[in-house]
């Protein structure tokens, strides 16, 4: 074991790999691209929806991703730990069928209740099974740190539905089914490709090993539900905007106030991919937490910077971009820019625990965020709408980060001059 002044020392000017740097390049580099592809989708959703129609999009894709949520807890986040750990034959069979349940019970939910637009329970459904494949497929590359093709595949599935969507809009009139046409296109030639991708790990007889199921639910019960409750942190004001607001039209706002929010997480999120899949591989802690820290460290002043941008932009010139019903966007990031800033830096944390196999910290940091979140929501919107929504979000994503934070300075080495910026970290840019 190195000593405590050793330790210290790395993670003030620890010195990663080139392959991390590179990989990390490379994630930014693709989830630049796909923020490009995804603005030019709303882009095009907005113009021609109209900010309604924007919002029942996004209630839409909510309910996607409510199924992808579900079906990761056997074949989610915890397949990029167990990947280098347990052959990938004894995991596709049980992923597969739990995600063939999980939408078949979904269908049913938004079938049957009013939760979300029901007319499209089946779309819902089959789309949240489909992204849930290939959603699987592509942890097993980042387990196996095939990082360029994880990124191929999330560069050709955001250009696929952008490209489908501009003929299907050229060519038909423009209505919501055209988009859930194109979702159909993007979500088939992304599994086909990491399909394709990672066939090579699942050498072997196909099998349910029990062996395997209990450390898939191991993993994914925690870590899973930590991602659950965090998707309903960034989304549940989506469903209270739709039930206690003043109509669809402010889901459609909101919901571009939440994606310019996910854009700017876009560093801390190629950041935390490479980190994960490092740190799952990585049995020295002392170098996990220099890792974290060093990325902690570019993720908040890289993101600091980009939400200053954000809110430098006038309102005016969002309302160019996006079209006439998009009203007010500046004023809505402004208030988000307190959390935005929050959430950027608790990725890098949560992503140190997951890449550990501790995914509890993070479930509990989510269960706080959310207990503040959901009853300031109800108190809020009704009298501030978006901007009740937003303050809602930024103090819960503030006490996700606080949690967070509690944890990593609790359960390991750091201390919290380790998290003041250092210029030497950006060499993680070099």
């Amino acid at each position: 074991r190195r000593d405590r002044e050793s330790i210290h020392r790395d993670l003030s000017t620890g010195n990663p790999s080139n392959t991390m740097m590179h990989s990390f390049i490379g994630t930014l580099g693709t989830r630049i691209i796909v923020m490009l592809f995804t603005v030019i989708t709303i882009f095009l959703n907005t113009h021609q929806l109209g900010a309604e129609g924007q919002g029942t999009v996004a209630l839409i894709q909510l309910g996607i991703l409510l199924v992808v949520s579900l079906s990761n807890y056997i074949g989610g986040g915890a397949v990029v730990y167990l990947t280098p750990r347990v052959m990938g034959a004894h995991m596709l069979l049980p992923s597969y069928l739990w995600a063939i349940i999980v939408a078949i019970s979904l269908y049913a939910v938004f079938k049957f209740t009013d939760l979300l637009p029901s007319a499209y329970a089946l779309h819902m459904s089959t789309l949240g099974l489909l992204q849930s494949l290939f959603m699987f497929h592509l942890m097993v590359l980042l387990g196996m740190e095939k990082i360029g093709r994880y990124n191929l595949v999330l560069i050709i599935q955001a250009l696929t539905l952008m490209v489908f969507l501009v003929l299907l809009y050229r060519f038909n009139s423009p209505e919501i089914s055209e988009f859930i046409k194109a979702l159909y296109f993007s979500f088939g030639f992304a599994f086909s490709m990491a399909f394709v991708f990672s066939i090579k790990q699942f050498k072997g007889q196909l099998s349910f090993s029990m062996e395997a199921i209990r450390e898939m639910l191991r993993y994914g019960i925690p870590g899973q539900s930590g991602n659950l409750v965090q998707l309903l942190n960034y989304r549940m004001n989506l469903l209270l905007l739709e039930h206690i607001g003043s109509g669809r039209a402010l889901v459609g706002i909101y919901s571009i106030g939440l994606y310019g929010s996910e854009a700017i997480w876009n560093v801390s999120k190629s950041l935390a991919t490479v980190q994960y899949a490092r740190i799952s591989n990585e049995e020295n802690i002392s170098e996990s937490e220099a890792i974290t820290v060093r990325f902690f460290h570019v993720s908040f002043v890289i993101s600091l910077l980009l939400i200053l941008c954000a809110v430098a932009i006038p309102s005016s010139t969002y309302q160019w971009l996006f079209g006439d019903d998009i009203v007010g966007l500046r004023e809505l990031l402004l208030v988000l820019a307190p959390g935005i800033l929050a959430n950027a830096c608790s990725g890098i944390f949560s992503h140190h625990f997951s890449g550990q196999g501790k995914p509890v910290y993070n479930l509990i940091a989510s269960l706080a965020s959310f207990i503040v979140l959901l009853p300031l929501g109800y108190l809020l919107i009704p009298t501030k709408g978006i901007h009740g929504a937003a303050t809602a979000a930024s103090i819960g994503y503030c006490t996700q980060f606080l949690v967070l934070l509690g944890f990593i300075l609790k359960k390991s080495e750091v201390k919290i001059h380790h998290l003041f910026p250092k210029f030497e970290s950006f060499r993680i840019l070099d």
